[in-house]
C-alpha cells in the first residue's frame, strides 16, 4: 500500500510540474538545494523501508548497542581492577602475618635455648661433686691401663670425651654414678647423634664408683663410636643425659 501511495504521489508531482511548465519557466535549484532535497528524500525512504538494513533507525540502534558494550567493558575493567587490588591487599596482609606471628616465638625459642641446658653435675644428680668437661679426642683405640683397652669396631673410630669429677668441698665425697644407671647420647655439630658405649673401664663416667677427697678430682671418660672420617672437626657438642627416665641437655664447652 505504501509503495502504491508513493508511486501515486510521484506521478501527481510529475503531472503538476508538467502542467506548470505550460505557463511558467521551471525553477532551477542550486547544488546545495538539490543536495538538501536528495538527503531529505533518502531519509524519508530509508526511515520507512523495513527491508533496508542500513536505514537510519538501524544505525541509531547499532550505535546504542556499541555504547552499551563499551560501558559494560569499562565496568568489567573497573571490577577487575578492584578485585586485583583486593587480592594484592590480602596477599600483603598474609605476608605480614607470618612475620608478626614468628616474632614472638623466635624470642621465646631464644630464651628457651638459653634455659634448656644444665650442668653435667646437675644432669647426673651429683651432690658434693661437680662434673667438668675437659675436652675430646679421636682415636682408633683407648687404653686407660695396661690391663684393658677399648678398640674401635671395623670402619669406626672412638670419640673419647674427658670429664673430671671434682670435689670442691672440705670433706671426702662419695660418688656412685653406677647406681643411677645413666645413659648418654651425644650430638656433634647438630648433625651426628651417637650413644655412649658401656665399658668395664674403671674410669668410665657412666659406671664410676669411688671416693674423692676434698679438693681432688677423678678423671673419667665417655666413649662414643663414630664412622671413620665422619668427624673432621667439632664446632659444637651437646649431650643428653637420661637418669631414671628423665632427660637433661648439657652443652659441652671448655
Amino acid at each position: 500500500m505504501k509503495k502504491n501511495r508513493l508511486a501515486a504521489g510521484a506521478l501527481a508531482f510529475a503531472v503538476s510540474i508538467t502542467a506548470c511548465g505550460c505557463g511558467e519557466q521551471v525553477y532551477e535549484m542550486t547544488n546545495e538545494e538539490e543536495a538538501a532535497v536528495v538527503h531529505y528524500s533518502a531519509h524519508a525512504v530509508t526511515k520507512f523501508n523495513k527491508r533496508q538494513s542500513e536505514g537510519i533507525k538501524d544505525v541509531a540502534l547499532l550505535k546504542a548497542m556499541m555504547e552499551q558494550q563499551e560501558k559494560e567493558a569499562e565496568e568489567r575493567k573497573e571490577q577487575e581492577e578492584q578485585e586485583q587490588q583486593q587480592q594484592q591487599a590480602q596477599q600483603q596482609e598474609e605476608e605480614k602475618k607470618p612475620a608478626d606471628s614468628t616474632a614472638a616465638p623466635s624470642e621465646e625459642s631464644d630464651s628457651k635455648a638459653q634455659e634448656k641446658y644444665v650442668s653435667l653435675g646437675k644432669a647426673l644428680g651429683l651432690s658434693g661433686v661437680d662434673a667438668v668437661y675437659r675436652g675430646y679426642e679421636l682415636v682408633s683405640a683407648y687404653q686407660a691401663s695396661q690391663s684393658y683397652m677399648v678398640r674401635a669396631n671395623s670402619g669406626n673410630e672412638l670419640l673419647v670425651v674427658h670429664v673430671n669429677l671434682k670435689n670442691g668441698g672440705s670433706k671426702t665425697a662419695e660418688c656412685n654414678i653406677l647406681s643411677k644407671m645413666p645413659s648418654f647420647r651425644l650430638t656433634v655439630n647438630g648433625e651426628l647423634n651417637v650413644n655412649a658405649d658401656t665399658t668395664i673401664l674403671l674410669n668410665d663416667l657412666g659406671t664410676y664408683q669411688g671416693r674423692i677427697k676434698a679438693g681432688k678430682k677423678a678423671q673419667t671418660v665417655l666413649i662414643f663410636q663414630v664412622k671413620k672420617g665422619s668427624v673432621k672437626s667439632i664446632d659444637t657438642m651437646e649431650m643428653e643425659v637420661t637418669v631414671n627416665g628423665s632427660g637433661s641437655k648439657v652443652q659441652l664447652e671448655r
